[in-house]
């Protein structure tokens, strides 16, 4: 059901309809023999003759609009609106295994959006009765996620529960307090002209706004979750961040905790599939599990649980990108559980200083007297007008559906131009990482084409690369020519020393150390030797990361002899392979 451009003033919210009658569908005239439906309900027609066919009232105002179903042809159920006693028509899912049973549980859903059965013996049968015959034959695909339906990305599912595009869909099982924040209020000027463009000049703004309109992307690329924590001081501003964010798909409290999140994150994210994840306040969850958390949100699944048929293995998915703040970073908050982060969880949830910017998150505060004020301004603006640029960006998307290839060239391009330039060493964590930067600097790219941010062209390219690079640096990232330059080092060594290594187990007493046919054992003091002037555990660091060291410990980088040398002393083993490097 298709509805108008979100660039428009916001839609009526949900549960507040029109009678379908009149409103967002039309229904079928599927009622059974002997019920007709008036203003005030449905009616039985009577046909006992001693009662002069005078009908009976069965329910308040009910519609069923048709029959849904999951993907894979399963999980059938029936779409049915109910009027309530106030006025207004709330939809519900059915399961068609209880309606088909007449199963009288099958009608507390509705009760609960308040029907109301008539004063006739065995009401609720009846009304049972009615829904069993209706005849529909439209069919809505039921999700258990918002976002994009299906492979094709021809429709998109909204918290309201509206589609964009043509498909018909229907949604249930998203968390519901995450669903009523993806409203819209305001218009899409306001939001523009009051949120988007004052967060041109600061890089972390944009890199937030730029992330948040990426949730639509990031399953069309076929790149994966994650994304970026902000760390800072106490009321530096990094909050502010993720407000701005999240203004893109909905209200400010569509920005989610990190403390519910050990129990109701698997909701949480499938409600926030192909929109945005944000969470505030690190501290606040487990430090024992944080990791664990990262790790399910990049990776999109959540447990096994049971489906609707016994025997369906069922697991939540989502495909979101993840704004995050604290005043600790990620390493630092779960080394307070003695826990160590792993470099899986860094490049899934990337950490940037939030607060050491000129004033705190912010470089320019557009005339505001100070970082506060500014930061106050912008949550005001970021509260009166929001949730309608994230759905104008998908109706932007899918009007051109024809450009995937074109992405991604621009995206290899783009990572290309930046590996060269920074001569990145081939340190997979480091292009991961590279790589979500570009996804989130494209994504703000596409949506100033789009008219939706009021930025200068380049600005979100160019605050997502310059973060990147600040990250790299931070880490100490090496660059090829240093790799290089090690193992060059030490080759050019063993080429002019060879003689003086001796073979493992050989009786004859060994100056620089022992080789075999894959490896040299180099003794230390002849290590920082080769690498006088150097930092000799940097430099073996270097030749782990090109897979040249060989390690017993994966946390260590010398390496114990074997027996057969004596006293088994502690060595650097480098493959034999890194005369070939030379």
């Amino acid at each position: 059901m298709h509805q108008p451009t979100f660039a428009m003033q916001a839609t009526e919210a949900r549960g507040a309809a029109t009678d379908p009658a009149n409103g967002p569908f039309k229904p079928e005239r599927g009622l059974p023999e002997d019920f007709f439906q008036k203003e005030d309900g449905i009616y039985m027609t009577v046909k006992d003759p001693t009662d002069k066919g005078a009908p009976l009232r069965v329910c308040s105002p009910l519609q069923v609009k048709g029959w849904c179903r999951d993907s894979q042809g399963t999980g059938w159920g029936m779409v049915v609106t109910v009027k309530d006693p106030d006025g207004r028509w709330h939809e519900a899912i059915l399961d068609a295994s209880q309606v088909q049973r007449r199963a009288p549980a099958a009608l507390e859903p509705l009760f609960d959006l308040g029907l109301q059965l008539g004063e006739i013996e065995k009401a609720d049968k009846t009304v049972l009765r009615i829904l069993a015959s209706w005849c529909t034959v439209s069919r809505y695909e039921r999700t258990d996620r918002l976002g994009w339906i299906g492979a094709d990305f021809d429709a998109f599912v909204l918290g309201s529960g509206d589609v964009i595009g043509e498909s018909q869909a229907i949604s249930d099982g998203v968390s519901k307090a995450v669903a009523e924040a993806m409203h819209t209020r305001g218009t899409l000027e306001e939001w523009k002209r009051d949120v988007a463009e004052c967060c041109a000049g600061n890089p972390l703004m944009v890199l937030a706004l730029s992330t948040a309109f990426s949730g639509p992307l990031l399953s069309i690329m076929g790149a994966e979750g994650g994304g970026f924590h902000f760390r800072g001081p106490s009321s530096c501003g990094k909050s502010t961040l993720l407000r701005a964010a999240v203004s893109v798909w909905g209200a400010p409290d569509f920005k989610q905790s990190w403390r519910g999140t050990d129990n109701g994150i698997e909701a949480i994210a499938a409600a926030c599939n192909n929109t945005l994840l944000a969470l505030d306040e690190l501290h606040e969850v487990d430090a024992r599990i944080a990791g664990e958390i990262v790790y399910m949100l990049a990776n999109g699944r959540g447990k096994a649980r049971m489906g609707r048929s016994a025997s369906a293995d069922r697991r939540l998915r989502w495909t979101v990108p993840v704004l995050s703040s604290g005043e600790l970073s990620l390493e630092d908050h779960m080394g307070s559980a003695n826990r160590n982060v792993t470099a899986g969880q860094e490049v899934r949830l990337i950490d940037l200083d939030g607060g050491s910017r000129r004033f705190g998150a912010f470089d320019c505060l557009h005339g505001a007297a100070s970082g506060r004020d500014f930061a106050d301004s912008l949550q005001e603006a970021a509260a009166a007008s929001y949730g309608l640029a994230g759905p104008a960006f998908v109706e932007w998307l899918m009007a051109r559906s024809d450009k995937v290839e074109k992405w991604h060239g621009t995206m290899k391009q783009l990572c290309h131009i930046y590996t060269k330039d920074l001569d990145l060493a081939s340190d997979g964590q480091a292009h991961r990482v590279l790589n979500k930067f570009a996804v989130a600097g494209l994504a703000g790219e596409m949506a100033t084409s789009a008219g939706l941010t009021g930025w200068n062209r380049r600005e979100a390219w160019d605050a997502a690369m310059g973060l990147f690079r600040s990250w790299y640096e931070e880490r100490g990232g090496k660059t090829a020519a240093q790799v290089r330059e090690a193992i060059n080092r030490t080759a050019t060594y063993l080429a002019a020393n060879a003689t003086r290594f001796k073979e493992v187990g050989s009786a004859e007493t060994a100056d620089a150390g022992w080789r075999d046919q894959d490896w040299f054992y180099i003794k230390p003091d002849r290590w920082r030797e080769i690498h006088t002037g150097f930092d000799p555990q940097e430099a073996a660091r270097l030749h782990k990361s090109k897979d040249l060291l060989r390690l017993r410990l994966s946390d260590a980088l010398q390496y114990k002899m074997p027996r057969a040398v004596p006293n088994r002393p502690r060595v650097y083993a480098v493959r034999a392979t890194v005369l070939s490097e030379n």
